[in-house]
């Protein structure tokens, strides 16, 4: 109960406590004295009485006269504190007495007894006997014992101690209200400190402060709080704008100022959680070929372009909805109590038609265009990874009908878009994955029975999905904006392993067209050939037709850089897209590729022949080589040699080879061409 009781409860229970005993102790402590004071007064008066009358009854005492010694005693009845007095001669017996009304003196060996004991002076309760000689000239001849009663000397006593009690009791009331009152000033400051702190911990209002004009210990207690309430404020403040700080780098893009990924998932969650009478709709948005953008300008302007977009996008959402960027290019908007599909069309038509149009910045006009891809919730979806999916699906069925369009999620869209869809998602991650490998296929001169090179390949195997075509997973890369870093990466290896080949062995890597626009090639591929240490005339790029369809000094600039660091270029699969001899004219090229779709003709289709022989013939006349893709048979290879072609490569040769197979080929090779040549062949041995 102590412990419960408040401060000032206890420390009045000490002061009122204190101030009882102190009065109680004070009381005794003066009873006590007072009782002996008292007692000590009426055996003083009773043995001076005693010697008085002592001196008295000498005389009656030795004439031997009772009624003399009678008389004197009698005397005493003047003394209100006397109850008897017995006078004794030499034989102890009785020779007079005096007694009170109402007393009587005790029997002969009662007052022997008594004169005994007393030693000058015994108490028997209140009563107090005292015993005097009688003498004559130094002669005992009697001797007087006296008997008085102290209770009213004690009655007195008491009664004053009650004074002093009553007054004790007063003075510790006084004393009491008094300390009460000063431990008021003392507690009352304190207690009011205690209910401003615990205050303070519940609202954390940190900035408040208390003020005293004290001085004493509770002035320094009030100052010392106030120091705490400021340090605790400085820290808080602190932690908010840590916190604060924290938010932004947990749920705020970095560039763009939108919901990151993470706030955008919280979001959704959220959306869901109210689903029932709230329905909504998720947009995701995919810039078309930004990092086409991104890797030809530069990353400063990319940014600027998606800072622009998030402007846009916030511009043309209502109100309660939520823009968000998911990273790269990719951004998301939630439109929140939306049902009608016509009316979440109308607000995919306002971003398409703000997005879809040419930007200037800083002075360069950017081309933009953006992919839509809508579901809509709980009609696609209530949860979020179904939902994100559906979005997604929708997203590249957009891509899929032509970019620059809005695309509504619906379960029956074809499994092409989510192999797509799956392809892209895996191909981010090939690399760092391990997944992704180069392999070489063999390049003959027909002439001389010799290998001259090899073609760099890259092949990808997925553990879920398999081997994935080359044609098929190249053309996601340069749509999701992989290629340059998987063609950086295929050139790098390539290069690397070509400087473990005979020194007469060339390479050929293939060039995307997304590569030649968007690359700096010559600055890329010098790099390489330095890290590599291989010379740049062992190195041939491969490149198609469809770079010169948007013929700019740029690209024609990127061939001439390529052509000065003394790297080859092979025009690959000529013939069978927009072919024009201008090109042969304009462009450094030191080779030409003839498509397999010729050589298979080859035999079979006159016309085909024809072509053949003209791609020959030119590309001669040009100065340029020739090499003929796609060889399987012998008849081909004959057909030809005849019409001059320099070079083949193909299954007939070879099938494309791992890197640690290429040795044991090139030695098989060898040994099978010098004895075809021992026997006078007219034609290669061939695969």
């Amino acid at each position: 109960m102590l412990h419960k009781m408040s401060l000032r409860t206890k420390l009045s229970l000490v002061v009122i406590a204190s101030t009882l005993m102190a009065s109680l102790l004070l009381f005794v402590g003066v009873t006590l004295l007072e009782y002996h004071d008292s007692r000590h007064r009426v055996e003083e008066r009773a043995q001076g009485l005693a010697r008085v009358l002592a001196q008295n009854v000498r005389a009656p005492l030795s004439f031997e006269d009772p009624a003399a010694a009678r008389r004197v005693l009698e005397g005493l009845g003047a003394v209100p504190e006397v109850r008897w007095a017995t006078l004794l001669d030499l034989r102890s017996q009785v020779f007079a007495t005096y007694a009170v009304k109402g007393s009587a003196p005790p029997a002969t060996l009662d007052i022997l007894r008594l004169v005994a004991e007393s030693a000058g002076g015994m108490a028997a309760g209140s009563l107090v006997h005292t015993a005097e000689l009688v003498q004559v000239d130094g002669s005992v001849v009697g001797q007087l014992v006296l008997c008085t009663d102290a209770a009213p000397a004690f009655s007195a006593t008491v009664a004053r101690a009650l004074l002093v009690l009553m007054g004790a009791a007063v003075i510790g009331l006084l004393a009491s209200a008094a300390a009460v009152k000063v431990q008021d000033g003392m507690v009352q400051p304190i207690t009011g400190l205690a209910d401003v702190m615990h205050d303070v911990s519940r609202t954390h209002a940190y900035m408040t402060r208390v003020s005293t004009s004290r001085s004493d210990e509770v002035g320094a207690l009030y100052d010392g709080f106030n120091l705490l309430l400021g340090e605790l404020e400085a820290r808080d403040t602190a932690l908010q704008r840590q916190q604060a700080r924290l938010f932004t780098l947990a749920h705020v893009d970095a560039v763009t100022g939108l919901s990151n990924r993470h706030h955008f998932r919280m979001m959704l969650d959220e959306a869901l959680t109210r689903l029932s009478g709230h329905p909504f709709a998720i947009l995701c948005l995919d810039l078309d070929r930004f990092k086409t953008v991104n890797d030809a300008l530069g990353h400063d302007v990319g940014d600027h372009l998606l800072r622009l977009v998030g402007e846009r996008l916030k511009a043309v959402s209502r109100e309660g909805d939520m823009v968000a960027r998911l990273g790269g290019d990719e951004f998301a908007m939630i439109l929140c109590d939306v049902a009608d599909p016509q009316e979440v069309q109308r607000i995919a038509d306002r971003v398409l038609a703000t997005l879809c149009t040419s930007l200037d910045i800083e002075g360069l006009t950017v081309p933009m265009g953006v992919s839509v891809g809508i579901a809509l919730a709980p009609r696609d979806g209530d949860q979020p990874e179904q939902l994100l999916k559906n979005a997604d699906l929708a997203l590249y069925g957009a891509k899929a009908g032509g970019r620059g369009r809005a695309c509504f999620y619906d379960a029956g869209m074809s499994a092409g878009v989510v192999r797509r869809l799956q392809l892209e998602r895996a191909l981010r991650s090939a690399i760092t994955l391990d997944q992704l490998s180069v392999v070489y296929q063999p390049q003959v001169a027909l002439a001389s029975r010799t290998v001259t090179g090899f073609e760099a390949l890259v092949r990808w195997k997925h553990p879920e999905l398999g081997d994935v075509r080359p044609d098929e997973f190249i053309a996601v890369a340069e749509d999701a904006g992989l290629i340059n870093e998987i063609g950086a990466w295929v050139l790098e290896q390539a290069c690397m392993v070509a400087t473990t080949w005979p020194a007469h062995l060339s390479v050929a890597v293939n060039l995307s067209a997304v590569q030649v626009m968007t690359q700096d090639l010559p600055l890329l591929i010098g790099r390489v050939l330095d890290a590599t240490g291989l010379p740049a005339e062992r190195l041939e790029v491969e490149i198609t037709e469809s770079v010169l369809l948007n013929e700019t000094e740029a690209t024609l600039a990127q061939l001439h850089g390529l052509n000065r660091l003394g790297v080859r270029i092979a025009l690959d699969d000529f013939g069978t897209g927009y072919s024009s001899m201008a090109y042969l004219r304009r462009f450094p090229f030191d080779k030409l590729k003839i498509d397999r779709c010729f050589v298979k003709a080859l035999t079979t289709e006159p016309d085909a022949r024809v072509i053949v022989h003209a791609i020959i013939d030119m590309a001669a006349g040009l100065h340029m080589k020739t090499l003929a893709e796609g060889v399987e048979r012998e008849a081909e290879m004959v057909a030809l040699l005849d019409e001059g072609c320099e070079e083949v490569q193909g299954y007939l040769v070879s099938r494309p080879l791992r890197v640690e197979a290429v040795p044991a080929f090139l030695a098989d090779w060898s040994s099978s061409q010098g004895a075809a040549a021992e026997s006078g062949q007219a034609v290669l041995v061939l695969g």
